[in-house]
């Protein structure tokens, strides 16, 4: 009996051994995963870090591109509007010469270019429609003008001088041409409020 209370002592010996390990295996094992767990926080939260700015770049980007895809499609739809107007206008020209106030301008238009080259002795390029009126009022002054009816216009003459070397346009649709450019701010901010 000897023997066998020897083999149940060293099993009863080796089963507290046995016991004794697995419960220090256990305690490891729970403090590695603890330890792998603190290691994994800051390492989960640089991740997510990473993950929310990137987030956060992407939605600026995204932001950004719609902002000026808008502000382009505001400024194009702008520019047609602007051109609308533009386009208009000839066709509101083409009733001017019944205006009453069609001779005087005339005159005005006349008055500007003659000021601008300082000659009276100048050529007068100008519809032919307009050719009784323009002799009416070239009558009434007292220039030496030679009368050329080559142009086709809503209104008002281009100027030469003899020589050909300087000229004025000032045209109805000339003066429209040079506003559309000089005024483009202001008539923005009249049709736009800006």
């Amino acid at each position: 009996m000897a023997i066998d209370d020897l083999i149940k002592a060293v099993e009863v010996s080796g089963q507290e051994r046995i016991s004794e390990i697995m419960e220090r295996s256990k305690a490891e094992a729970e403090e590695i995963i603890r330890e792998a767990q603190a290691k994994d926080e800051p390492i989960r939260k640089r991740l997510l870090d990473d993950a929310k700015q990137s987030v956060e770049i992407q939605r600026n980007k995204l932001l950004s591109a719609a902002r000026e895809k808008s502000r382009m499609e505001v400024a194009k739809t702008k520019s047609e509007i602007f051109q609308e107007v533009f386009d208009e206008a000839p066709r509101r020209l083409a009733s001017v010469r019944e205006h009453p106030q069609y001779r005087e301008n005339l005159k005005v238009l006349l008055g500007e270019a003659l000021r601008d080259l300082g000659n009276s002795d100048v050529v007068l390029h100008i519809d032919k429609r307009d050719e009784v009126l323009w002799k009416e009022i070239l009558n009434e002054s007292k220039g030496n003008y030679q009368i050329v009816t080559d142009l086709t216009c809503a209104g008002g003459l281009n100027v030469y001088t003899r020589d050909e070397r300087f000229v004025i346009f000032n045209t109805l649709e000339s003066r429209l041409k040079k506003a559309k450019e000089i005024y483009r701010p202001e008539i923005f901010s009249l049709l736009f409020g800006e």
